[in-house]
């Protein structure tokens, strides 16, 4: 395949060294996937940021820019339906790692070596030799990596946040909890004093169904006894941390403090995700864990809502979650520098296949890049600092509809706000968030304490694909049943979940993710080597 996409592009560049020709009054159209997560007043496929690439990018070239939506949470089933019945979008870009390397072992996607090489010149600088490798695979065996994906660049790849507040502690007269033990009479003292009322919920949590222990493992992992723990076993168990050994007692704390009226009997229900976010802004809860600046962000910005609520409310990191077994380290899960990936469907023919590259390179061009992720000056921000960095930036409902927009969605080679180099990328996170700079610089601090990145192979883990989101369901059913089962039956109820998780295809996961280490194809950190 390899080489009759080579022989296409040869083609091309005999016809015009600018790509496939086009007649004079022959324009194309290149659809474009970018995420819908329910932003009031945005519609992404009618936004400024599609009129503006339309306007730079798409009239000079006489390419027809049109934004796919698919929504944030359920994207990867998106568009693995659409890719399968061929109505996918000519440019998409994903999560979901194991749909991508199905795409590659079918060959149901465009191998991008000619097209990155012959129009992607700003897209590689931007990028970098070494972060493209992650989009890279040795598909036909013939030694020579392919390059089959775009890797989105992570600017910051800190994941894990939490969060307490700051008005409890002060009216409990309790200092932030350095260890578990602290951290759960924080919790108990919260609740006894009833400090939201009758509806005090101090532990905010629910089941993320894409990825059940994905809220998890942030707790459970200061339960694990890595003296018991390989590095072998580390990568085989990958996607089960819930069967390494001490997890069981972390579990066993949470179906604790469930049975306390700590967790929110309601935080299996489906349709959780409004309950907590209207519990965490109108004060009711002490506690939650999300990314390191969702406190603040200006799509759900928890601080300021909770303050319209409660006088003195205050969201401030914390960073409990010590693991005795590593000399009490906290540690946190770390982005690997590659963000969501990027592809090119085989239904896509070769003059858009061309014009999605090039829209990518044009992406990449600092200028571009700056004005698809910032908006207007005067609109979306209020000016920019010495260094060029936005300061005053408004949140989403302080903007017009018309000028509404999200950056990582649509600028989406880069995740995350990207000024030019590391130092003025580090000072831009804090920026936006005037008068919480301190909070947001904290909780980034802890959110990059003894963190580990995140696990990945750069092999095919066909077990992955084929049984990943049975094992899913099977978790989040085991989640929902060890938390909230009677304690006499915890034992039971925990074996159990283990053992249908294993019959649901996990066990052939963590044998296949064994062999992959064993044949040193893996990327990623186990925490007892930091």
């Amino acid at each position: 395949m390899k080489k009759t996409l080579a022989i296409l592009l040869t083609l091309a560049l005999l016809l015009g060294i600018a790509g496939p020709s086009l007649a004079e009054d022959e324009w194309i159209t290149l659809r474009v996937e970018t995420y819908d997560r329910e932003i009031a007043g945005l519609n992404v496929t009618d936004c400024w940021q599609l009129k503006y690439a339309q306007e730079h990018f798409g009239d000079p070239n006489k390419i027809k820019l049109e934004f796919v939506s698919y929504a944030r949470w359920t994207e990867g089933d998106l568009l693995t339906t659409a890719l399968a019945g061929g109505t996918a979008p000519d440019l998409c870009l994903t999560y979901n790692g194991g749909l991508v390397q199905q795409c590659i072992d079918d060959e149901g996607i465009w191998q991008l070596d000619d097209l990155l090489n012959t129009y992607g010149e700003n897209l590689k600088a931007f990028l970098g030799d070494e972060l493209l490798t992650y989009g890279q695979s040795d598909h036909d065996g013939d030694g020579t990596p392919e390059q089959w994906y775009i890797p989105a660049r992570r600017i910051s790849r800190a994941n894990v946040g939490n969060f307490i507040r700051e008005d409890w502690l002060k009216a409990l007269n309790m200092e932030k909890p350095t260890n578990i033990e602290e951290f759960t009479a924080y919790l108990r003292a919260a609740k006894e004093a009833k400090l939201a009322g009758e509806n005090t919920s101090p532990f905010s949590f629910g089941i993320y169904a894409p990825d059940p222990l994905y809220n998890v493992r942030r707790f459970t992992d200061a339960f694990i006894d890595f003296t018991k723990v390989t590095k072998e076993d580390w990568f085989a168990y990958c996607k089960n941390p819930e069967m390494l050994p001490g997890s069981k007692e972390g579990f066993r704390w949470m179906n604790t403090l469930y049975h306390e009226g700590i967790i929110p009997e309601t935080f299996a229900l489906t349709d959780n995700d409004q309950a907590n976010d209207t519990a965490l802004i109108m004060g009711y809860n002490g506690f939650f864990s999300q990314q390191p600046d969702q406190p603040w962000r200006t799509d759900k910005n928890y601080q300021i809502e909770l303050e319209k609520n409660v006088e003195g409310g205050h969201w401030v990191t914390v960073n409990p979650f010590k693991n005795e077994s590593l000399g009490g380290k906290t540690l946190h899960d770390m982005y690997a520098p590659a963000g969501l990936s990027i592809i090119i469907p085989l239904t896509t023919d070769e003059k858009t296949a061309v014009a999605a590259m090039k829209y990518l390179d044009w992406m990449a061009i600092p200028e571009n890049m700056f004005a698809m992720q910032n908006g207007i000056e005067g609109i979306n921000y209020e000016g920019l600092t010495d260094d060029g960095i936005p300061f005053g930036v408004k949140s989403a409902d302080a903007v017009p509809d018309e000028n509404k927009m999200h950056a990582g969605d649509i600028c989406f080679i880069s995740n995350g706000l990207c000024y030019g180099d590391d130092a003025k990328n580090a000072a831009a996170l804090a920026l936006p968030f005037k008068g919480y700079e301190d909070d947001v610089v904290a909780s980034y601090a802890d959110a990059l304490t003894d963190a580990w990145t995140q696990i990945s192979f750069t092999v095919s883990i066909q077990a992955d694909t084929d049984y990943g989101a049975t094992v899913k369901s099977a978790q989040g059913k085991f989640l929902a049943d060890v938390v909230s089962c009677d304690p006499a039956e915890f034992d039971a109820v925990y074996d159990a979940g283990i053992q249908d998780i294993l019959n649901s295809g996990a066990q052939q996961m963590i044998d296949e993710f064994r062999a992959a280490y064993n044949a040193g194809n893996y990327r990623g950190v186990f925490p007892g080597d930091l």
